[in-house]
């Protein structure tokens, strides 16, 4: 069984080759020849003040190759009103200041164990990479204009992910923090080599934008529908950003999967809760029972469809189209990690433990 670590993810694992696995994997998954269990979240109280502990796992599988992933996270987490929007933040309270994610990787061929890695790279790799084959296929062919909103983690593999399926000519990026906004313009400039600007307002960045992404930590709406235009893509990394009314603005929207939320197990409640953040269940402001219906965009076609050619991604030139990335899935994890596995054999990266320390003579 082999260890490896986010530096070593990153030196195997390119934005590329990560658009390349996942495009294969959908097809499977269209196909029949791939599967994933969706996301299940659990909260308990947690001693940490002002936080909840939650821990979040996911699965998929495919048959070529013959793998399964199990990606986890244990988390301490809060919620805060920052600027009138509000935000979650994952609080890193193991050892060293640390946060806890993991993918387990076995042979479906086998049983084994093949490999446990940190989710990290692998995690931002795989959320810019899916943006960008809805992209590819979504947005104009010469859109020439990106607006980010965020300057964080998820919106730093963003920028190069939508550059490498479109032209981009220059970059307008906002974030409520002045200083962090500036540095991300600084490094994603040097990154790309394209021109990127730090404006004033998430208006400004959406302000002449071809293509629109948020990716931030908001879990209420970020994205005005008067700041759409004909012509314009539009995609987020959580269906939050959006918003119902921006939504419904689109004329043609996919999803990523029509799991829409993670079934919640909160402690102090029998009934599973259906929710992205469930705050309000956690504050007492509702129930289980008062959880609302699945969104009305859970109709629209999946990535699965859009990546097989079962349903186009644009019909003209003044579409406005959307892409949901609402929700993230465990074929995902298989698929590049089955592929970093073998990179990393091949190029003898990692770290070996005896496999039989994870296997035994006991029948399970």
């Amino acid at each position: 069984m082999l260890i490896l670590s986010n530096d070593e993810i990153e030196s195997l694992l390119t934005m590329d080759g990560a658009m390349a696995l996942l495009e294969k994997a959908y097809h499977a998954q269209a196909a029949g020849k791939a599967t994933y269990r969706p996301r299940a979240d659990l909260y308990v109280p947690s001693p940490a003040e002002g936080g909840v502990y939650a821990f979040k796992s996911m699965e998929g599988g495919m048959a070529d190759p013959p793998v399964v992933a199990l990606r986890l996270n244990s988390d301490v987490i809060h919620w805060e009103h920052r600027g009138g929007t509000l935000v979650k933040d994952k609080i890193p309270r193991a050892p060293g200041g640390q946060w806890v994610g993991l993918v387990l990787l076995f042979s479906a061929a086998t049983g084994e164990p093949l490999a446990i890695f940190p989710d990290g790279v692998m995690q931002r790799i795989r959320v810019a990479a899916t943006s960008a084959l809805a992209a590819a296929r979504m947005a104009r062919e010469d859109a020439s204009v990106l607006g980010m909103l965020g300057s964080g983690w998820q919106a730093g593999s963003h920028v190069p992910a939508i550059c490498a399926v479109r032209k981009i000519k220059r970059v307008q990026i906002f974030s409520p923090t002045k200083a962090n906004r500036e540095r991300f313009a600084g490094e994603m400039a040097a990154l790309t080599g394209i021109e990127c600007l730090a404006v004033e307002s998430a208006e400004a960045a959406a302000a002449g934008s071809d293509i629109l992404v948020a990716a931030t930590n908001a879990a209420s709406p970020v994205v005005k529908p008067e700041w759409l235009k004909p012509g314009m893509f539009l995609t987020c990394v959580k269906d939050s950003e959006l918003g119902e009314a921006t939504i419904r603005k689109c004329d043609r929207v996919v999803i990523h999967v029509r799991r829409h939320a993670p079934d919640n197990y909160i402690a102090g409640i029998d009934e599973k809760v259906s929710a992205h953040d469930p705050i309000d269940v956690l504050s007492g402001k509702t129930s289980a029972s008062e959880a609302e219906p699945p969104p009305f965009w859970t109709a629209n076609p999946e990535m699965k469809h859009l990546i097989s050619g079962k349903v186009p991604g644009r019909a003209s030139r003044d579409e406005i189209t959307c892409f949901i990335n609402n929700i993230g899935i465990g074929l995902q994890f298989a698929a590049l990690g089955a592929a970093v596995l073998e990179q990393a054999r091949a190029k003898g990266v990692g770290r070996e433990l005896p496999t039989e320390w994870f296997t035994q003579t006991v029948h399970p």
